[in-house]
């Protein structure tokens, strides 16, 4: 595991109403991969892989890769300290790219690569694995950025996304919300927000 340099400045403070949690159906997710899909392919990126950033970006980034017919990989990266509700990112990046430098196709890899998330809360995991990605797969390599959400405070945009959130999000793949929680269902999409 690497941890991100001591030098990055340091990240500010997500934005969260605590008022509800921002809850993602499943409906809602599958159109969002297909209109990040297709924001891709309006673009015309020279789109070769995807890599998701584990835990929340694997899901995502394999639902674009199925629709774009591409392969994809994963690298691992924790800002939270805790899975728990509200907790704040602590400002440091813990990383592994094994996942991804032990695999022998990735050093072939040419073209665009998307690197996806489930959410952009502070910028600081993608601004994290940018330099270290880069410098492995290689200059002839661009990476493009693509998440599901945005947190409002983030200082960092990704190239595409769907939601600007303001609270806590849920997603599909994470455990079921306690019957007693107060959820607000994000909207199914139907555009991509931009840099």
């Amino acid at each position: 595991m690497n941890i991100s340099p001591a030098n990055q400045p340091p990240a500010r403070p997500r934005t969260f109403r605590h008022q509800r949690i921002l809850r993602i159906q499943l409906d809602a997710y599958e159109r969002a991969i297909e209109v990040l899909a297709d924001a891709v392919r309006q673009r015309n990126w020279p789109i070769t892989a995807t890599i998701g950033i584990a835990n929340g970006g694997l899901a995502p980034a394999r639902g674009i890769s199925e629709l774009l017919h591409i392969p994809s990989y994963h690298v691992n990266a924790k800002h939270n300290p805790t899975d728990a509700t509200y907790t704040e990112a602590t400002g440091t990046v813990t990383y592994d790219l094994s996942p991804l430098t032990t695999r022998p196709a990735t050093s072939s890899l040419g073209g665009t690569v998307l690197v996806v998330d489930d959410i952009c809360g502070t910028g600081a995991t993608f601004a994290t694995l940018l330099p270290e990605l880069a410098a492995h797969l290689g200059p002839d390599v661009a990476l493009r950025t693509v998440a599901l959400c945005r947190n409002a405070g983030s200082v960092f945009d990704p190239d595409l996304w769907i939601w600007t959130v303001d609270d806590w999000v849920w997603f599909p793949w994470e455990p079921t919300l306690a019957a007693e929680t107060t959820v607000a269902d994000l909207p199914i999409p139907s555009r991509v927000r931009t840099a």
